[in-house]
């Protein structure tokens, strides 16, 4: 529908009207409810004349709002002669795929109407253009259907290779070059698929091991907590013995972190003392989702809890910040100090 001689691109219905027969005053016509409206509208331009596109620059107002975006064909620029002449470089120089193309799309926000219009666009280019039979095998437009990805978990449910389910499925399209993902692409959406179903997996074994301790140890305990996704976010555990060690021992706690040495990247935290033979003795376990103010108050609060609401004399840690703020919130009283490696500075 026209408004002030611009036409308003319906962007949730996904129609932005037949590009091949848009001519340049058409397209500067045009207009949009969102810079990303925008941007979608040249990818499009872009699959049908057969060149990539990548965003560029922005410029925004004293607010901080976004009021002008651009677009470029993936050709624009050059690569920058400092790549040329470095003296250590081992591998050859790939071939150079920039042509300073100048074809863009500029668009600005009508602050009075909300509406994002045309500026300027460039629709010459200074390359030959993709042919219509590869631009599917172009990065801005390889994608994997939803039905692709059905047809390969299903397969995979079944224990078949993944070089017979892409065969299976070029041979349904009539080549690799027509599935419209290449190998590579298909096998980076299994090893995701794969790497979330496993942490997925291992956090649930994990809550059902630690939930089901307490059958064979009635004293043992676990506490967990979840993302705003529903995913694993702390968790903390300790059996009987680290319980009634704590009872005893557990006026001097020591707790630091191992940074994220796991296969999930979550910092472990361990919570320790000294018992009267002067052994290291283990009072529980946390893996955290970070190391901010906000989880370190969680282990301490479920410490706590877990511990029957006694708390210790002297908190010892390796002087993290967050650490430091979650101690004085949670144990106001408790003498601070700093490991013997970190100085030995004591704070309160």
């Amino acid at each position: 529908m026209a408004e002030s001689g611009y036409e308003m691109l319906d962007e949730e219905a996904g129609d932005y009207g037949d590009v091949l027969q848009l001519s340049k005053e058409e397209i500067m016509n045009k207009a949009f409810r969102s810079d990303e409206a925008a941007y979608e509208f040249y990818r499009r331009l872009g699959k049908y004349f057969g060149f990539g596109i990548r965003k560029g620059d922005s410029g925004k107002d004293e607010s901080g709002r976004v009021i002008c975006r651009r677009f470029f064909c993936n050709r624009a620029g050059l690569r920058q002669r400092h790549h040329y002449d470095r003296l250590d470089r081992q591998r050859g120089h790939r071939p150079e795929m920039q042509t300073n193309c100048e074809a863009k799309l500029s668009v600005y926000l009508d602050v009075v109407s909300g509406i994002w219009r045309v500026r300027k666009i460039v629709l010459d280019h200074n390359h030959d253009l993709t042919p219509a039979y590869m631009v599917h095998m172009m990065m801005n437009f390889r994608e994997i259907s939803c039905f692709a990805k059905a047809q390969i978990s299903g397969m995979q449910a079944h224990v078949v290779p993944t070089s017979k389910i892409l065969g299976y499925m070029a041979g349904q399209s009539s080549g690799y070059s027509l599935m419209g993902f290449t190998k590579k692409d298909a096998y980076n959406y299994i090893n995701k698929a794969k790497r979330a179903k496993i942490i997925d997996g291992d956090a649930n074994a994990a809550v059902v091991y630690l939930e089901g301790k307490a059958g064979a140890d009635p004293m043992s305990m676990a506490r967990y907590n979840l993302t705003k996704d529903n995913m694993l976010a702390n968790m903390f555990w300790a059996d009987g013995g680290s319980r009634v060690d704590y009872q005893y021992f557990g006026d001097v706690l020591a707790f630091d972190s191992t940074y994220k040495k796991n296969k999930y990247q979550r910092p472990l935290v361990i919570f320790s003392g000294v018992n009267n033979h002067k052994q290291t003795t283990i009072f529980g376990f946390v893996l955290v989702l970070d190391e901010s103010v906000g989880s370190y108050k969680w282990l301490l609060e479920n410490l706590l809890e877990v511990r029957c609401n006694k708390k210790p004399s002297v908190v010892v840690t390796n002087g993290c910040d967050s650490m430091k703020a979650a101690i004085k919130s949670i144990f106001p009283e408790a003498t601070h100090q700093l490991f013997l490696a970190y100085g030995g500075e004591r704070n309160r």
